[in-house]
């Protein structure tokens, strides 16, 4: 406010504060102040990251039933492993049965968090520290990706969610008066995955060549769908290039809530046969020394 009642332009005071507004919102504050529409760019603005909040929402609520069932899983593994296992490990030593491998592997990790708690609390939280810091690293992202990108049940709607913020952030930005490279720039700096940014890196190559735009999609097949660089090709050759992106994003968007409805469906039976083939490991390894020792007598 103070840069602005000085004379200095609203984007420009903007960029001193990074954490708080993105590089889309003041690229875009910045066309409306040159183009004079302002309030125009900040109505674009305000659609592009209300629709942008709607799709890692959706992504996040899709995933919420299966994060909440592996949690209660876990726990209610730890409590078999403090309560449970131990009463049954001293009926097995007075009766002196012959344990097999799985039970011995069970009562091994039971003696584990029972005798060495606090070894068990520090190993745990080194694990999640570790494997937390490892992902915010350059490396980290880029094996995330790589793995978001080759698992069957997220592969899918990871490439539409791709898809679709790519379209709807060069739509927006195209729409408002930025050019290419620096549209193509910025959306490169919204996307996560190191794939997507890459397509976006040799995008800005491209057109800096004079290459068309839609080149680069064309050739990432593999990762952003035939639709998405035939549309912008199309776009190209109209000039009506935000047009075209803005019904991909559209499309995609659609395509994302429907996949995200559709992943508690699928999920939900591959956790309930994980789940049960845990118990079933879990009973048949605490049963069978009782069915050894019930044919001993």
């Amino acid at each position: 406010m103070n840069d602005a009642r000085k004379g200095g332009s609203l984007s420009e005071a903007m960029k001193k504060f990074p954490k708080i507004f993105s590089k889309l919102f003041v690229a875009m504050v910045k066309t409306g102040e040159e183009s004079g529409q302002l309030s125009e760019s900040l109505n674009l603005a305000g659609g592009q990251m209300e629709k942008d909040y709607m799709l890692i929402r959706k992504v996040k609520g899709a995933m919420m039933y299966p994060a909440i069932i592996l949690a209660a899983m876990i726990l209610i593994g730890i409590f078999m492993f403090i309560y449970v296992v131990p009463t049954l490990v001293a009926t097995f030593k007075e009766l002196n049965v012959d344990l097999p491998l799985s039970t011995q592997a069970i009562i091994f990790v039971s003696d584990s968090i029972t005798k060495h708690t606090y070894l068990f609390i520090i190993f745990f939280l080194a694990v999640v520290f570790s494997a937390s810091w490892f992902l915010r690293t350059e490396k980290g992202k880029i094996f995330l990706g790589n793995v978001f990108l080759k698992t069957p049940l997220i592969s899918p709607v990871v490439k539409k969610i791709n898809t679709a913020r790519t379209s709807r952030t060069l739509a927006t930005l195209v729409s408002s008066g930025v050019n290419v490279v620096e549209a193509l720039t910025i959306t490169r700096d919204v996307l996560q995955n190191n794939k997507y940014k890459g397509v976006l890196t040799e995008a800005i190559n491209d057109v800096q060549k004079g290459v068309p735009v839609s080149n680069s999609f064309k050739n990432a097949v593999k990762i952003y769908p035939v639709l998405l660089g035939e549309m912008m090709a199309v776009g190209e050759e109209t000039g009506k290039m935000s047009e075209m992106l803005e019904k991909i994003a559209v499309f995609y968007e659609e395509e994302v809530a429907e996949a995200t409805k559709n992943i508690a469906t699928v999920v939900e039976p591959i956790l309930m046969i994980f789940i049960g083939a845990a118990v079933g490991f879990f009973a048949l390894s605490m049963i069978k020394p009782m069915y050894s020792m019930m044919n001993g007598l």
